[in-house]
């Protein structure tokens, strides 16, 4: 089995369906409509994010059959994909991809946004019928798995606009402050849900000495270190640009790349705690 690379698939897939999904809901929580720029690259990723999951979905068959995906034909793959779960996951996953992709250059109007960030959600809540999340037997742990993810989405993708905004052109101090208050909400879901999620994989008392709970470790510190950051922005260095200091946009830009980088430390330890047994 390639770990690694299955790890790698993994990562790429989160990465591009947190993007997908999050861009379209920041818009939506912002009351913002998405420019024929945004639009344009929402398609690319919901091309890139349909490339990663069947990339993933591919090494998921390979590593269930325990064959190095080089090895791994197509009779064996579509009888795996029809016998699990996975094959109609791939399927509501990459019908809802192309209704992104659809609805950013079809002629929608207002109901373009709504679609765009409703389909999203579901290719991205879809991996929450995959991994420890799908193979659970309580239900209440895919629901909490789909509302982390999604709040991880909206702040993935708030951080991107920000850091958009922040080197094309000049700091959106208002979206900042106006961020700050759903920013609040999205900390309070990922911590609830979180703590749902850990109890449902790890059990209590969880195996303190396992691989999986020192890496559930190393995503709370960067999670920790994000909310330092934007705690930094809201209560110091956006005032400091409402009042015109010098240097403070320099500051935000490299406080909100460090947030983001520190958000794809957290998806890429993701990543990883998904292929792991809790327990070992």
């Amino acid at each position: 089995m390639e770990t690694g690379a299955l790890i790698a698939a993994r990562a790429g897939a989160y990465v591009a369906l947190l993007l997908v999904a999050g861009l379209p809901l920041q818009a939506l929580a912002a009351g913002r409509a998405l420019s024929g720029r945004m639009r344009a690259a929402l398609v690319v990723l919901a091309l890139i994010a349909g490339a990663a999951s069947v990339w993933w979905a591919l090494e998921s068959v390979a590593a269930m059959a325990g064959l190095p995906l080089a090895d791994l034909d197509q009779p064996t793959a579509e009888a795996v994909l029809a016998a699990t779960p996975l094959g109609a996951v791939m399927e509501w996953r990459l019908t809802a991809l192309a209704c992104v992709a659809m609805a950013a250059v079809v002629p929608l109007k207002v109901l373009r946004l709504p679609v765009m960030a409703l389909a999203g959600a579901v290719a991205l809540c879809s991996m929450a019928l995959t991994g420890h999340a799908g193979a659970s037997e309580w239900a209440l742990h895919r629901w909490a798995d789909g509302l982390h993810l999604i709040a991880a989405a909206l702040w993935i993708g708030a951080l991107v606009t920000f850091v958009g905004n922040a080197l094309l052109r000049k700091a959106d101090v208002q979206a900042l402050a106006r961020f700050a208050r759903t920013g609040s909400v999205v900390v309070a879901v990922l911590v609830l849900t979180g703590a749902i999620n850990t109890l449902a994989i790890a059990g209590f008392p969880p195996v303190w000495q396992s691989r999986w709970m020192g890496l559930l470790g190393v995503k709370i510190a960067l999670f920790a270190l994000m909310l330092a950051l934007a705690a930094g922005n809201r209560w110091r260095i956006v005032p400091a640009l409402e009042r015109g200091e010098v240097g403070a946009e320099a500051r935000l830009r490299r406080s909100l790349l460090l947030e983001l980088a520190a958000g794809l430390g957290v998806v890429l330890v993701v990543a990883v705690l998904g292929v792991l047994d809790p327990a070992a």
